[in-house]
């Protein structure tokens, strides 16, 4: 469910609004389930009056699946009890279009005595929305706050319900859910004569099959629409727009087509240097075979002129006993290098043969390189845990403990209460004037229905905390409101059965001690699926390790036994 929110100026009025909810001309049918003209008109009155910058709250909520108008009043009434507002004062219209409905809510700014609240408002709306989603079975609507509305559900009490809403919280480098225009947007181009929803699908659709900018901007032009840069160029630099040929604005590139604006400038700036970029000429691909013959030989004509001499340095002069010094140095050193053993020069070793290679004879080589390739990604392949980052038993336990928090806060909560109604009625059954007034028998029942209360959130407690260290795979089942005592052996007997996770969620000591050995299991389970997939695959590793030896000594054979293969076969292939 779609749930949006628009504040109405005082200085505008109730006309638009009212002409929008009550007389809108695209609509199949218009039903007014509260309100009228008349009180959103007075509240505006009222509200300038205050003194207030706006005068109405209009919220719009859109169902993916159908509901009924009493689904709708009640989610109406829900939004009030979220904003504090009065349900008494409100205007509520539904709207039949295309076969489905969707619902206007107009509220006051002015309550009374104060102002209505404005305080995370679009984050409130929708955490109504998905517990109403929950509550009618419908499919949960990702939106931009999940973060946050899952947040604010753990505080409230709501464990399970914000477990689904945390799921639909897309990945770190995901972009956030956003809006491809406004509700304001849509009302002007509908009065220019444009279906603005029809428009942003269109320049979706252009997108995604174009390859790049150029054959985006021609798909465009085909439409009579063109891209250009936004005029705000200060705010956002690089933003463009996309409108039609009289100038009427669509909305922004990046918001129609939910491309990121990184993205985009890198996309902007590749097309910018492919138009900045001049081809070079090869000069090398220009030239032309000319052969040296003695009688055109033009060496002498082009040769560079000669370069006048270099001037000769003068020696530099050395005393006499210096110079006989030096001269002594280096007739020892010419009589060391008589006795060293010459060093010769490495040369690399001659192939026993030289490899000249038919065309066939690349083709087989090629096909057995690419089969040896084949069989060493066998033998790289790993259990899939081998991959996995190692547990840390520290970080792993605390996560744990901190996930299982609220629930043991529940758990005392309901222990308490029918342990304090069970005190009450062993006092009671020990006077005789409770017992003949009756009054023993009504606290034995209200003993017996906390009892059962009591079963079904242990019930919810331990399947909670199976779920969190991951030995169940589904999220507990929910707190069931309404219990019989039909209920009571099930319960009974799941107590029995998980009487160790029960005492370990009741004591804190016994819980860390429970979470410890848990995390040793899960350790050495991980260790044993690496072992059992490592011998399941041992056979298929040590037959791959044997065909790449066969091959390599195929690739080693000399280049008269590579001539005469002939149809060599690879891994049952015949070439």
């Amino acid at each position: 469910m779609i749930v949006k929110e628009s504040r109405i100026r005082t200085t505008s009025g109730a006309g638009a609004l009212s002409r929008h909810v009550l007389h809108g001309a695209k609509n199949e049918a218009i039903r007014v389930l509260a309100g009228s003209d008349w009180l959103m008109r007075d509240h505006m009155r009222e509200a300038r009056r205050e003194g207030l910058t706006y005068g109405l709250r209009h919220i719009a909520f859109n169902p993916d699946d159908a509901m009924t108008d009493d689904q709708l009043s009640d989610f109406a009434c829900r939004l009030c009890e979220e904003l504090h507002a009065d349900p008494e004062h409100l205007t509520l219209v539904v709207h039949q279009k295309d076969g489905s409905t969707h619902g206007h809510l107009i509220l006051p700014e002015w309550q009374g005595n104060h102002v209505l609240e404005s305080r995370f408002t679009w984050m409130r709306l929708e955490k109504v929305a998905r517990l109403e989603e929950l509550r009618l079975g419908h499919a949960l609507v990702p939106g931009r706050h999940d973060r946050t509305i899952a947040k604010a559900l753990r505080r409230e009490g709501h464990h399970q319900v914000a477990e689904q809403v945390a799921a639909l919280i897309p990945a770190p480098d995901t972009a956030h859910p956003r809006a491809a225009y406004t509700s304001q947007a849509r009302r002007i181009t509908e009065r220019q004569g444009l279906d603005l929803p029809a428009m942003k699908q269109l320049v979706s659709a252009l997108w995604s099959q174009s390859d790049g900018l150029k054959s985006f901007r021609a798909a465009l032009a085909n439409h009579s629409l063109t891209m250009r840069e936004g005029d705000r160029k200060e705010t956002r630099p690089g933003a463009h727009i996309i409108e039609t040929s009289d100038r009427t604005l669509i909305g922004s590139f990046t918001r129609l087509t939910k491309v990121k604006m990184a993205h985009f400038r890198k996309l902007l700036a590749e097309e910018h240097s492919a138009e900045h970029e001049k081809p070079q000429l090869d000069i090398r691909s220009t030239r032309v075979p000319v052969r040296v013959t003695p009688e055109n030989d033009l060496t002498g004509i082009f040769s560079a002129p000669a370069s006048p001499p270099a001037r000769k340095r003068e020696p530099k002069r050395i005393s006499l006993p210096r110079r006989n010094k030096a001269i002594d140095a280096l007739r020892r050193r010419q009589m060391q290098d008589v006795d060293r053993p010459a060093v010769m020069p490495h040369t690399p070793p001659k192939p026993l043969y030289p490899l000249i290679l038919s065309a066939e004879e690349a083709r087989i080589r090629r096909r057995i390189r690419r089969a040896i390739q084949d069989q060493q990604a066998i033998l790289d392949q790993k259990a899939p845990e081998t991959g996995w980052a190692p547990l840390d038993r520290e970080t792993t336990i605390a996560k744990w403990r901190e996930s299982l928090t609220p629930y043991q806060k529940q758990l005392h909560s309901s222990f308490t209460r029918y342990n304090h109604a069970k005190k009450e009625w062993k006092q009671t059954t020990e006077s005789q004037w409770q017992q003949m007034t009756g009054r023993a028998g009504k606290l034995e029942k209200i003993c017996q229905r906390l009892l059962l209360a009591f079963l079904e959130v242990l019930r919810f407690v331990v399947q909670a905390l199976l779920h969190v260290v991951g030995l169940r795979s589904t999220p507990p089942e929910p707190v069931r409101p309404v219990l019989t005592e039909n209920d009571r052996p099930a319960l009974e007997d799941f107590h029995k059965r998980h009487d160790a996770e029960f005492t370990a969620m009741a004591d804190q000591e016994k819980l860390e001690v429970w979470l410890s050995y848990r995390f040793d299991r899960l350790v050495q389970a991980r260790q044993e699926r690496i072992q059992q997939w490592d011998k399941a695959h041992q056979s298929e590793k040590e037959q791959a390790r044997q065909e790449i030896a066969r091959l390599r000594s195929k690739l080693a054979a000399p280049k008269d036994v590579v001539r005469n293969m002939t149809a060599p076969r690879l891994n049952g292939v015949t070439f």
